[in-house]
């Protein structure tokens, strides 16, 4: 749901946004809505693994759900899981991280439409995002997209690696989703 008219900046954004449900796309602020359980546990799972393997070979900095990544001089976007890299931040901001993840992960809402999904994906790579994971809860399964459009499909008997940006991650898919219930 947009909530103005006229573009912003991220500056401006921050100064009356900051700490709110909101997220800035294009200039466009954006109302952001509380996720449902699934979407918590799913994106609470992938950053459990990414801080884990994080943790034990020091690579970068792991962030939690709400951070705000600058993606451009009006977008900025709170992925769900986000990784950067140790060489390209150093300090901590106390404000929004003023560039691009590395890795975005983004765990899709029952509400979330195919085109809102992939207009993020497509702002994340622009933004010069190396790998964005979108976990579809519902399906089990995660779609890999990459700098240059390459994208795959990976089912829940399948594993997410880390490629060269995690040497030696390796995740199975079927753990970042709960079991069914019975």
């Amino acid at each position: 749901m947009v909530v103005q008219d006229s573009l912003m900046t991220v500056e401006k954004f921050w100064e009356q946004y900051a700490g709110k449900p909101y997220e800035l796309v294009e200039g466009m602020v954006v109302k952001v809505a509380p996720a449902i359980d699934l979407h918590g546990i799913v994106a609470g799972n992938a950053f459990g693994f990414l801080w884990v393997f994080n943790r034990e070979h020091h690579l970068g900095t792991v962030y939690a759900a709400e951070t705000g990544f600058q993606l451009g001089p009006n977008t900025m976007r709170a992925p769900d899981v986000g990784f950067v890299r140790k060489e390209r931040l150093n300090q901590i901001y106390n404000k929004f991280v003023p560039l691009a993840p590395d890795l975005a992960v983004e765990v899709v809402s029952p509400g979330d439409t195919a085109s809102e999904v992939q207009k993020k994906v497509d702002i994340y790579l622009a933004a010069g995002t190396e790998l964005v994971w979108v976990m579809y809860p519902d399906l089990k399964e995660v779609i890999v997209h990459r700098t240059g459009g390459e994208s795959k499909r990976v089912l829940s008997d399948g594993v997410l690696d880390g490629g060269e940006m995690l040497p030696g991650l390796k995740i199975p898919v079927a753990e970042l989703f709960p079991p069914e219930h019975e």
